[in-house]
């Protein structure tokens, strides 16, 4: 039968010692009661006073636990049965260390094991970390920096300043969840998703922000405008962050109007995304082992077997002091013949497992450098070819020869596209084409008029801002007797057939929330309809159909 093993999450924390209590023995204790919650059964004696034990009931999951007083070292193991899908168990292990001054380290790995088909799952973390971090708010630290189950709230300039920090710190595994509030706001309610959703969800695996309006323009002035969120957008910083060197594409953005129509379930949907992607990141690249700073279970479980037997040896030899040398020769013989063969067998046993874990960090890890240089390598070519496009765009503009012919007919429309817009920023989705093809509209060489005044006046006024560019559309509209506005009035579209004036894009449906327009006439031969959207990451134009009128409750 088929055996899968699934990472779901790891967290590591330092957790401060701020009172005199045994911080160590606190935190135990939490794990604890939540091993006891999942047993089947309470816990023997030893387990509370923090002793290694390895309860053998029947109707018991296994629960084991290892300690080592001397190097101040505890560590448990969970096995969770699914109480939904057969033959998968969720397996948990945790392992707290105190340091020299009084700091406590916890790390907590969770992973999913399956014999048979590998049903699907959501991502989440141990119900104790967040406890933990409830109970001991405002010492516990992800990244060198206090978390929360509560987003961070950025609303000064030196809160932005922390900010950046964080994001530019090289030691940061974690990612960087930023919610912004609209212009001039700072009530947290009104972000596009919920923060405080996924703060809860994601606690120790990474850090949840809402900034503010102004707070916002600040980070823009810090880190540049195309790596900032601000009017409601969600962005994800991943970690090694670099504004000089990293493509914006690399660190996430979504608007508001892109999570309002996220999937079937909009903000909620989006929401699970960012929880699961954060999560996944979390067990993600080369600093996937807890083990890099903290031994794992199976090796803490063979010091431990080691620290008992020599225990148990010297207490043994105590007991045999009034032995002949003979008898205790033959004695440590014997003794030392079954260490040796106990710590060959448990050697062998740590180095099969340590192989696991070395196999799939380099697995893993390799993948995931090969897989970000090769996106990085085709974004930045990808870059460089629409700049290329650009800069001979602006040469013929300047040698006059910019305006290329337009035709009376729409025979040949694609190739016309594909020579004059394809690559020009300006981009017609399948449907456009569709409506091309099934267009009774008189006035032919409008169409390519339209097209043309989208790639030489409203690209240009988008991207590069101005008043002067945007006199310059204005004045070409005008021209062309064109007007240029919403799709809709208000933020809800009152139309018949709402799925007309969508279109898949690479992160779902989106809206075509913008249309030029010539003529009030529904009648397909009089009256001019071309509708788009502007798509801010890849500062470009998407037409999704032209060029008739779209239904509406009037039609």
């Amino acid at each position: 039968m088929m055996r899968s093993v699934r990472p779901i999450s790891q967290v590591l924390l330092h957790v401060s010692n701020d009172s005199e209590a045994n911080l160590f023995d606190e935190v135990r204790k939490v794990i604890l009661k939540w091993i006891e919650s999942k047993a089947g059964d309470k816990l023997p004696a030893e387990a509370w006073r923090g002793d290694s034990f390895a309860p053998d009931g029947i109707g018991t999951q296994r629960t084991e636990a290892v300690a080592l007083p001397d190097q101040h070292f505890w560590a448990a193991h969970l096995d969770d049965a699914d109480k939904k899908v057969a033959q998968r168990t969720w397996t948990t292990e945790v392992v707290v260390h105190e340091e020299e001054d009084g700091t406590v380290r916890l790390g907590c790995r969770l992973q999913c094991v399956t014999h048979g088909d590998d049903a699907s799952f959501e991502r989440s973390i141990p119900k104790f970390v967040r406890h933990i971090v409830e109970v001991k708010s405002n010492t516990v630290k992800l990244d060198g920096r206090p978390i929360s189950v509560k987003p961070w709230f950025i609303d000064s300039n030196e809160q932005v300043k922390e900010l950046v920090r964080l994001l530019l710190s090289p030691h940061r595994r974690s990612d960087v969840i930023v919610f912004s509030l609209p212009e001039q706001s700072t009530n947290q309610d009104e972000t596009a998703a919920s923060a405080p959703e996924v703060a809860w969800s994601t606690v120790g695996a990474a850090h949840v922000a809402v900034i503010a309006g102004q707070a916002s323009r600040d980070l823009s002035e810090l880190i540049g405008k195309e790596f900032s969120v601000y009017n409601r957008a969600i962005r994800t910083y991943r970690p090694g962050f670099n504004p000089d060197t990293d493509e914006p594409r690399l660190h996430p953005r979504r608007l508001s109007e892109q999570i309002a129509e996220w999937g079937d379930e909009g903000p909620e949907a989006y929401e699970r995304l960012l929880i699961s992607q954060a999560l996944l990141r979390s067990i993600s690249g080369q600093d996937i082992a807890i083990e890099r700073e903290l031994p794992p279970f199976p090796k803490l479980r063979h010091m431990a077997a080691v620290w008992q037997r020599e225990r148990e040896r010297q207490q043994r030899e105590r007991e045999r002091q009034d032995s002949s040398q003979e008898e205790l020769l033959e004695l440590l013989y014997s003794e030392n013949k079954e260490l040796k063969d106990e710590r060959d067998n448990l050697e062998g046993r740590l180095a099969a497992v340590e192989k696991e874990y070395e196999d799939f960090l380099d697995t893993v890890g390799e993948e995931q450098k090969v897989a970000q240089e090769a996106y990085k390598e085709v974004k930045s070519k990808n870059f460089y070819l629409r700049e290329r496009v650009d800069d001979l765009q602006k040469q013929l503009e300047g040698s006059g020869q910019s305006t290329p012919p337009v035709p009376d007919s729409l025979d040949g429309f694609k190739k016309w596209y594909r020579e004059n817009l394809s690559g020009f920023r300006v981009e017609l989705h399948k449907r456009a084409f569709e409506g091309v093809k099934d267009s009774q509209y008189k006035d032919v060489p409008l169409i390519y008029k339209a097209l043309l005044l989208l790639r030489d006046y409203y690209v240009p006024m988008r991207r590069e801002g101005g008043k002067s560019g945007k006199n310059a559309f204005d004045k070409k509209c005008r021209e062309l007797g064109i007007e240029e506005t919403q799709t809709f009035s208000g933020e809800k579209p009152k139309v018949k057939k709402k799925e007309q004036y969508k279109v898949d894009d690479r992160d779902g449906p989106r809206w075509l929330d913008r249309h030029l327009k010539k003529g009030t006439s529904h009648d397909s031969r009089l009256c001019f309809r071309l509708y788009f959207f502007w798509d801010d990451e890849e500062e470009q134009v998407v037409v999704g159909w032209l060029p008739s009128h779209l239904d509406t409750r009037a039609t």
